[in-house]
């Protein structure tokens, strides 16, 4: 859901702004960035409840959210290529989709959080 939504907005910006990205930003690096940090997120997730049961959905949202704003320091802090046509719209392309995989994790954790509890307390 993360790298449909980082496509999408992809896509938007170019054509609402008309810059190009690409040799930064693709569909190839919007899917596996948003893969690898989405996996990484459910594993830490997975540890979490195995740590704390009931102190982890916490923990876990409040550092989903202090990692997202602390990732957007990369997009600022990037230095482009000499031959892309106007760098100062980078940020504003990058920097919303360091929060697509929390708005994901955020938004489809009930549903498989909801089914696993249901089915552990049938064991």
């Amino acid at each position: 859901m993360a790298a449909v939504a980082a496509i999408i907005y992809n896509q938007v910006y170019i054509f609402a702004l008309g810059t190009n990205f690409s040799k930064l930003v693709n569909t190839g690096s919007l899917l596996g960035s948003n893969l690898a940090v989405c996996l990484l997120a459910t594993g830490g997730y997975w540890l979490l409840y195995k740590k704390w049961r009931r102190k982890s959905e916490i923990v876990f949202n409040i550092t989903v959210c202090i990692l997202s704003f602390a990732s957007i320091i990369i997009p600022i802090s990037t230095s482009l290529p000499l031959d892309i046509t106007a760098p100062e719209l980078f940020p504003g392309l990058a920097i919303p989709m360091h929060f697509f995989p929390a708005m994901a994790l955020f938004t489809l954790k009930p549903i498989f959080i909801k089914e696993s509890i249901t089915s552990s307390n049938n064991h």
